[in-house]
């Protein structure tokens, strides 16, 4: 099976944050997950947080995002114009920030950032429960054997 994909583009504003997570959780909806529920709302939180980092660091220039759905994964990309890459932190009781990529290293099953020839790509994969073998295996359990 091909994977799933869709990308998009949009000016490094605040305002891209919320858009571009509805529009990836969206796009992920559609691909009928199992698991569903947590896949998305962990799409969700890695895409808010890559969005928020490539904003708050690489300024108001333009910024891509894509989703792929993988070999039971769900990558998500941030590519942004600055050639400054991240780096985790401990953040102290009382910042305000700094607590992105932690959140992202919690939640992705995988994720790292690379530096591109036009500035960097961040990204997070996150782990899609597998299907049942058998979708009418715990029926099955339950009948009485003849």
């Amino acid at each position: 099976m091909e994977p799933l994909r869709f990308s998009f583009s949009v000016t490094g504003t605040p305002y891209a944050v919320t858009d571009s997570r509805h529009r990836v959780v969206a796009g992920v909806r559609d691909w009928r997950l199992d698991g569903a529920d947590e896949v998305l709302e962990n799409v969700a939180l890695v895409t808010s947080e890559l969005l928020t980092n490539a904003v708050r660091h690489a300024g108001h220039g333009p910024i891509s995002v894509a989703a792929e759905l993988n070999d039971g994964r769900v990558r998500i990309e941030v590519c942004d114009s600055s050639p400054v890459l991240p780096k985790a932190g401990l953040p102290g009781a009382d910042d305000e920030t700094g607590r992105g990529l932690p959140i992202v290293a919690a939640l992705a099953a995988r994720h790292d950032v690379e530096a591109t020839a036009s500035g960097k790509r961040c990204w997070a994969e996150i782990a899609v429960p597998a299907p049942p073998a058998c979708p009418d295996a715990a029926v099955h359990a339950l009948l009485p054997r003849r």
